[in-house]
């Protein structure tokens, strides 16, 4: 049954990220063929550097795969998006000022000045050269963390000390799940699909413990989504409760589909700390 959400989101919002995910799910499975990185030993790697894997362990990408998966991306943005298929169209016809081998490195860097640039020098949207070169780069990322999943998932927060950032690719993590069987919080990478355990009544920003300083806000009838929220740092977390739900689900389209909660939580004077 679809969901029916508490507030109305833009037509066709929901759907282009469920077509995009399953367009990059598509992309992993025929990347399987060819693509096998070598193990790694990742908790030895997190505790041994303090950083996340892809910071200490190269990224085996091969740059013709990448730049043929993005080329196929923008064709579908043009499909899926018609108001953009000017600027795809564009970005298409100036493949030759993109280093492919610098884009993910650049992205992963979140180099903002050098994506500046050269959105400037080919003349599209910033925000547009970001999202192309970052959804074309995750079913390589997600191929590479798949294996360590479950590694990472059960380390029970020994390894991994930054509760708010993916060990695995580095990203910011704006969303979590309590799981059903016990109520332990893991927090989700929509990136690259790991998982890893945090504390429950801890906020993933600051740190702070204090349960009194702690609370948590939902949207009636919609109670396994949820805001966690810290009075210490004005700071929250948005979390979905399969308690109230008994399953799982879909934790990247989860992460899209609660726009409104966190409209809810910056009307009432929280922030993701995206920039800190």
């Amino acid at each position: 049954m679809k969901r029916q959400f508490p507030v109305s989101l833009p037509e066709g919002y929901v759907d282009f990220f469920k077509n995009l995910e399953t367009w990059q799910n598509k992309q992993q499975i025929k990347l399987k063929k060819s693509y096998s990185p070598a193990g790694i030993d990742v908790l030895k790697a997190l505790v041994n550097t303090n950083k996340p894997v892809i910071q200490s362990v190269d990224f085996p990408l091969d740059v013709n795969q990448y730049k043929s998966l993005y080329q196929e991306l923008l064709l579908l943005l043009k499909d899926y998006r018609p108001e953009i298929a000017g600027v795809m169209d564009k970005i298409l016809e100036k493949l030759e000022h993109l280093d492919f081998g610098l884009l993910p490195v650049k992205l992963l860097e979140a180099d903002q000045q050098y994506f500046s640039e050269l959105s400037a020098r080919i003349d599209v949207p910033t925000e547009l050269l970001i999202f192309t070169v970052d959804h074309s780069l995750r079913p390589f990322l997600r191929l590479w963390a798949e294996p360590h999943y479950t590694e990472i998932a059960e380390d029970e927060f020994k390894s991994w000390s930054f509760a708010n950032v993916c060990p695995f690719c580095g990203s910011k993590s704006h969303f979590s799940r309590l799981r059903a069987t016990d109520g332990r919080r893991f927090m989700f990478c929509d990136h690259c699909f790991t998982e890893w355990e945090t504390r429950n009544i801890y906020c993933v920003h600051c740190g702070n413990s204090n349960p009194d300083t702690i609370q948590y806000l939902t949207v009636e009838e919609d109670l396994a989504y949820q805001i966690y929220t810290c009075e210490e740092c004005k700071g929250y977390l948005k979390t979905f409760d399969e308690r109230h739900k008994g399953d799982k689900t879909d934790l990247f389209i989860a992460n899209i589909e609660t726009v409104y909660l966190d409209m809810l939580a910056q009307e009432k004077g929280y922030n993701s700390h995206d920039n800190d």
